[in-house]
């Protein structure tokens, strides 16, 4: 459980730096890259939420869970039971 949350939470940076390298672009191959790496990787988030959106509509909050999703992807969905 503890490897789950630190994923979560190196997920959350990663995020972080992404919409970092949006408002301050970082230096050419790093810019290009991280802004490639993050939309794949919110495309495939995407992918997740759309493909378990009735595991999510269960929930109390479907709304949350399904910005959860989009945040972390498979990390959220192996957190839930």
């Amino acid at each position: 459980m503890h490897v789950l949350s630190f994923a979560k939470g190196a997920l959350a940076m990663f995020w972080l730096v992404a919409l970092l390298n949006l408002t301050y672009p970082f230096g050419e191959p790093l810019h290009r890259g991280l802004l490639w790496a993050s939309a794949a990787m919110l495309l495939v988030h995407v992918g997740e939420a759309a493909l378990f959106n009735g595991r999510l509509k269960t929930r109390p909050f479907p709304w949350l869970e399904r910005f959860q999703v989009l945040l972390f992807g498979f990390l959220h969905l192996r957190g839930l039971r």
